[in-house]
């Protein structure tokens, strides 16, 4: 399963801000079966109300701190999934208003991190459905 952000509200220029944020100089190229663009393993989508980067290989986003996700989101609303259904990991950020307002990671069927409450989550499993559902 891919790790994905999804970032609310217009970005002009969403690759080139990727690129800058995350100190990558990939080159992007358009992706027809997809129809995103891509750079190395993010994918990136644009939407009507937001933009989505979604990494295929799961390593790029994964353990990152809260405080990096806060800086990413820059003031914008982003919400980021992933969950590894062989491991029983799953990690879930939501960033509102400059804050995090729900943090959630599961490690090996271990809880670690489990603060704010919307959406509910009492597992990986609850974290899956979230993201299949919701984010890709």
């Amino acid at each position: 399963m891919p790790s994905i952000f999804l970032i609310k509200g217009k970005i002009e220029n969403p690759m080139e801000w990727y690129s800058k944020e995350l100190a990558s100089n990939a080159e992007w190229k358009y992706d027809e079966e997809s129809e995103s663009y891509h750079t190395e393993n993010i994918y990136m989508t644009e939407y009507e109300n937001g933009v989505s980067f979604e990494d295929m290989s799961e390593e790029d986003f994964f353990a990152w701190e809260t405080s990096s996700w806060l800086e990413t989101a820059d003031g914008r609303e982003l919400i980021y999934g992933y969950y590894n259904d062989d491991n029983g990991s799953a990690e879930f950020v939501h960033i509102k208003d400059g804050k995090c307002i729900r943090d959630f990671r599961e490690y090996d069927f271990e809880i670690e991190t489990d603060e704010g409450n919307e959406p509910e989550f009492t597992d990986w499993t609850d974290v899956a459905e979230y993201v299949d559902e919701n984010l890709l």
